[in-house]
């Protein structure tokens, strides 16, 4: 007897549409009508989502502990693709980031975001832009220290997004895509991710800028 509350099934998350909103396919089938909120901690983040609604990568979790391990302070992150606050919450409780704008298109995602900074205690220090981070960068040109870009299989939509939200002066860009395990995999990918950044801010007018 495994003495479970609720039982459930997970399924494949296969149409485009799906995986761009990170919905989950999971589906409760054990008690009747019982609902899918579940919360837990990890990192020392306390996360909760809708499983029949939002999906959570517990892949990801060295991913999320080395963003907590970034030096923040003092800064304003961006976090063009948000979820229920994968990294968001890791660059508010143990970054120390400033601010961070956390953008989400995604209903259910915003939902468990907006109790997810609530319950980790850090909502003064962090704005929710619903909707399109298309959207959201022409009131976000030029505040971010750092933009993060955690979408796989690509995040290639959002760098120009990226590029025009970074200060000024420049900042970093933390970059998610899958990529070849090759060595030359890795370092082709890397040289056109660069290329493509220089020639985006060169469009940009953002003169002497160099990734």
């Amino acid at each position: 007897e495994a003495g479970a509350a609720r039982l459930g099934v997970q399924g494949r998350i296969g149409q485009v549409e799906e995986a761009l909103h990170r919905k989950s396919g999971a589906r409760l089938v054990w008690p009747p009508g019982a609902g899918g909120w579940v919360s837990f901690k990890e990192n020392g983040v306390l996360y909760g989502l809708d499983v029949c609604r939002s999906m959570f990568s517990s892949g990801n979790g060295t991913e999320k502990a080395r963003v907590g391990s970034f030096p923040c302070a003092g800064e304003t992150v961006v976090d063009l693709y948000a979820g229920i606050g994968y990294f968001t919450l890791p660059y508010l409780v143990h970054a120390g980031a400033a601010h961070v704008h956390a953008c989400e298109w995604d209903e259910d995602a915003l939902a468990a975001l907006s109790r997810n900074v609530a319950a980790n205690g850090v909502e003064r220090r962090c704005t929710v832009h619903a909707g399109d981070n298309v959207q959201a960068a022409a009131t976000l040109a030029g505040v971010a220290h750092r933009v993060n870009l955690g979408l796989i299989p690509s995040s290639e939509a959002g760098w120009p997004v990226a590029v025009a939200v970074l200060l000024p002066e420049g900042g970093t860009l933390h970059v998610h895509a899958c990529v070849g395990a090759g060595a030359s995999e890795e370092d082709a990918w890397g040289r056109a991710l660069l290329a493509r950044l220089e020639a985006l801010a060169a469009g940009m007018g953002r003169r002497g800028w160099a990734a």
